[in-house]
């Protein structure tokens, strides 16, 4: 996850490392990662480099020269400004910010634009759920059209997630399987991804426990070999994104949990 091998910002687990990212590239060629999560956050939204014509050739380049890729990008803006708030013209920007990420994205080559849908953007009603849905296919149609997919991530009971994916058939909108957020809210993978494990098109490694939202791996409450095993036989042969604990030692840090996931991504490759 970007961010992860720069120091921490104001004591936020994750936010956009505005002075370091493209160095980030170099550190992750050096440090063994092949791909970069973007995000894409609500502070100073419009001079992340995302959105300007600038920051987008100097991603491109980087991602050539270093072999690194960014397939996806974290919209964690939209957890502070949700596509179904309140307030009709906050919910205004909030289109038009979705519009230009979709579309700068396939500028760059991200295939995924990633929905978190808690927080403030949780669908914490009926009526949630059917705006969320309504509008979701509305998206897609421009999804496809710029040749991306819609990823949620969601804080949905299982059987509610499913329920929302089933108003929403599309196949340009999917989820993003977080394995930590789904043991802080207390969920049992055995009821979440043979539900709807044909629709994870991305997935988050993280560890916690229903206590403290995000520890070292192998601390917390994720059971990492039966959450991979529900992954491979759903088929998943997507991507991972280490978006886990901080460290003193970033780098160091992030190499330690590549260490840790890799042994489960071989066997799920297998």
């Amino acid at each position: 996850m970007q961010g992860r091998l720069s120091p921490m910002q104001d004591g936020k687990i994750q936010s956009f490392p505005a002075a370091t990212w493209e160095r980030e590239f170099s550190l992750a060629k050096a440090n063994g990662f092949e791909l970069i999560e973007w995000v894409f956050e609500a502070a100073d939204a419009s001079q992340n480099p995302l959105l300007l014509p600038a920051g987008r050739d100097a991603i491109v380049r980087l991602k050539r020269e270093h072999g690194v890729d960014v397939p996806s990008v974290c919209c964690d803006y939209f957890m502070e400004h949700p596509l179904h708030g309140a307030d009709a013209a906050d919910r205004r920007r909030s289109e038009a910010t979705l519009a230009a990420v979709i579309a700068a994205s396939s500028e760059v080559g991200v295939r995924y634009v990633e929905l978190p849908l808690i927080g403030k953007s949780k669908v914490a009603t009926p009526a949630d759920l059917d705006c969320v849905a309504g509008a979701l296919m509305e998206w897609a149609v421009v999804a496809e059209a710029a040749g991306v997919w819609i990823l949620l991530e969601v804080d949905l009971e299982p059987a509610r997630a499913a329920e929302l994916l089933a108003r929403v058939p599309s196949e340009r909108v999917g989820i993003n399987y977080d394995t930590g957020n789904s043991a802080y809210w207390g969920f049992d993978p055995r009821d979440e991804i043979p539900r709807y494990g044909e629709r994870i098109m991305n997935v988050h490694l993280k560890d916690c426990t229903r206590k403290d939202y995000s520890v070292p791996f192998g601390t917390g409450e994720v059971n990492f070999d039966l959450s991979f095993q529900l992954l491979k036989a759903a088929g998943y042969r997507g991507d991972f994104v280490l978006q886990a604990a901080r460290g003193q030692d970033d780098c160091g840090v992030a190499r330690t949990y590549a260490e840790f996931s890799r042994p489960y991504i071989a066997r799920l490759q297998s």
